[in-house]
């Protein structure tokens, strides 16, 4: 049967078997060229969506690690508040040591002087102790004489007794003195400890957190790879078979016009139809390709919004009332024109933000050594300068009162004090930033 419908005369289907034969001969080539990259389009393809798969399932561990990354956070907030802690005690407990030394010397001298005072008097004291009426009648006098010798004596006796009264006090204030310094001498030890105990947790927090910065990022660039090698993986073979195809549709179509020449009345109709589902399947590629362009872009932006909620939900609070620095205000804002607070601390002393917030600078900077700048939000920005050590990285968020870096000798003034320079920004103008780092 012919495509219309009717019987074709024998001579008519002989030369239509022997076109659609020709026809098929002609696609052979084609078909075993393009099924094996069909093949492997499929194999890519596949690969493809797997590293889709692969970064949906990272957007999923990054919203299951949000809960756990600020645990971590309030954790390093709090073991540095504590290190500042121990610092300020380490420093009080020296304070009050450095007291008790003075106060023991102070009643060692007075026991010295009060010694030498008594010394020369001795050798009577105990004469008189052993022989009072013999050392009264050793010198021959008359009886008035002897009875005024006696009430000097007695005055002697009386004043030695004092001066001998005197000397035992000054020796159990000493005493005391020396048991007041051992006291303190043990709580400026124990807090010494207390003080090296925080600072490794406070160092064990970082080297915690710097760990797990560096595994998410390699997780994250290595599925961020793997999915955009296999797209472009995808689209180069996806190219290179629809050119197979155009190639094998230009021979049919070269084939096709010169049956057509042949028999051009009798093939028409098979040549619109071939066009037709041609022209669908073409279509049906373009619809897919365009299908899996549009699921590669909704997984890119589905990780970006997790990230960014991430980054959003880490975002602690921002205000924060506590030192940035074991130590005391040396100058404050306004004083002699000066736009932040100057702090004195103990060289090496910790050093926290004083708020809540994502880092946008951290590194040297011009003569302020290195320099951190946190963005707290609502316009406010905190710059802390002359840092020895830095523990934050730029684009970092960070909790109130988390550890950010330490002091070191630069700069460090005498009796073994560093400088820690702190200002507030807000709107790029500074104000005072007192109300932040008040310990009230």
């Amino acid at each position: 049967m012919s495509p219309g419908g009717a019987r074709a005369p024998f001579p008519q289907a002989r030369r239509g078997g022997t076109l659609r034969l020709a026809l098929l001969l002609g696609l052979i080539p084609s078909l075993v060229l393009a099924q094996p990259s069909r093949r492997a389009l499929e194999e890519v393809e596949r690969g493809a969506r797997t590293a889709r798969d692969e970064a949906a399932a990272i957007a999923r561990d990054a919203r299951t690690a949000e809960a756990a990354e600020r645990a971590l956070s309030a954790r390093r907030a709090e073991a540095g508040r504590r290190a500042v802690a121990a610092e300020e005690a380490v420093a009080e407990a020296e304070g009050r040591l450095e007291a008790a030394a003075a106060a023991r010397e102070a009643a060692e001298a007075d026991l010295t002087r009060r010694a030498e005072a008594l010394a020369p008097l001795i050798p009577a004291m105990r004469r008189l102790g052993l022989w009072p009426a013999e050392t009264l009648l050793v010198i021959p006098a008359p009886p008035e004489e002897a009875l005024r010798g006696a009430l000097v004596l007695r005055g002697v006796a009386a004043r030695l007794a004092r001066e001998a009264a005197e000397y035992r006090a000054a020796k159990e204030e000493a005493d005391r003195k020396t048991v007041v310094l051992e006291a303190e001498r043990a709580r400026l030890v124990a807090a010494r400890a207390a003080a090296r105990e925080a600072a490794e947790a406070v160092e064990a927090a970082l080297a915690e957190a710097r760990a797990r910065r560096e595994v998410a990022r390699d997780a994250e660039d290595t599925a961020t790879r793997r999915a955009a090698d296999a797209a472009a993986g995808a689209r180069d073979l996806r190219g290179a078979v629809e050119r197979l195809e155009r190639e094998a549709r230009a021979r049919e179509a070269r084939e096709r016009a010169e049956a057509e020449r042949r028999e051009r009345a009798a093939e028409a109709r098979e040549r619109e139809a071939a066009g037709r589902r041609q022209e669908a399947e073409t279509r049906a590629r373009e619809n897919e390709a365009r299908q899996a362009a549009r699921e590669e872009q909704e997984a890119r932006e589905s990780a970006e919004a997790a990230r960014e909620r991430l980054r959003e939900a880490a975002a602690p609070p921002r205000v924060s009332r506590g030192a940035p620095v074991a130590g005391s205000v040396q100058r404050a804002f306004g004083q002699g024109g000066a736009n932040g607070q100057t702090w004195s601390a103990p060289a090496g002393a910790r050093v926290v933000s004083p708020c809540g917030g994502r880092v946008v600078f951290s590194g040297p900077f011009r003569s302020y050594g290195r320099m951190l700048i946190v963005d707290c939000g609502g316009g406010y920005h905190f710059v802390l300068a002359g840092l020895d050590r830095l523990d934050a990285e730029p684009g970092q968020r960070v909790l109130a009162g988390e550890a950010v870096g330490t002091l070191g000798n630069a700069g460090v003034s005498g009796g073994g004090r560093a400088t820690l320079y702190l200002e507030l920004r807000r709107s790029g103008q500074p104000v005072d930033p007192a109300g932040w780092t008040s310990r009230g």
